[in-house]
């Protein structure tokens, strides 16, 4: 049987698809993101695009050209956490919720993190976004228990990591190191 929706990357070639679901998530979301419609809805295609040539992102909708749900993942810059990668971007359209879309999306994400060295992922959350909060534990997310920051939006975050299961490869290497 087919699912009734399909996962697909979003590269630097699809910055369109990018920009149309990103300006919806901005418009109808906006306390659920660190920046504004208006910081982007001018914004050349290029911006776009650069941003999908820095970070790895996921898409899921019914047809590659149409997403109606998003997520990335990019590795942490700092030189103290090289194996901690972070979540970013998370969007799932109100119709397109309770449909495994988000779920499908994190499954990706986790595994090609680990498949690139990553042992964790993180993410920053609204305090009050219940329904992400929701969605992210399925994912195997927990709070950090750490205190709640507030970022230049004014909106009060909480962190949320996942342990990652490494690839059996990586595994196996480091028992042999």
């Amino acid at each position: 049987m087919t699912p009734p929706f399909q996962l697909w990357q979003l590269t630097p070639d699809r910055a369109e698809e990018w920009r149309d679901i990103r300006l919806e998530a901005l418009r109808t979301a906006p306390e659920a993101f660190g920046s504004s419609f208006d910081e982007w809805e001018d914004r050349p295609l290029e911006d776009f695009a650069a941003r999908l040539a820095g970070c790895e992102m996921w898409a899921a909708g019914p047809a590659p050209g149409t997403p109606r749900a998003v997520a990335s993942w990019e590795r942490d810059i700092s030189p103290a956490e090289p194996d901690l990668g972070w979540v970013m971007s998370v969007y799932v359209a109100p119709d397109a919720r309770g449909q495994g879309l988000g779920d499908a999306i994190f499954a990706r994400l986790a595994r090609n993190a680990a498949n690139a060295g990553m042992s964790r992922l993180g993410l920053h959350v609204a305090r009050d976004n219940l329904r992400a909060q929701a969605l992210y534990a399925r994912a195997g997310f927990i709070a950090t228990g750490g205190p709640p920051m507030l970022n230049h939006r004014g909106t009060w975050e909480i962190e949320m990591r996942r342990m990652l299961r490494q690839p059996l490869r990586v595994r196996l290497r480091s028992l042999r190191a």
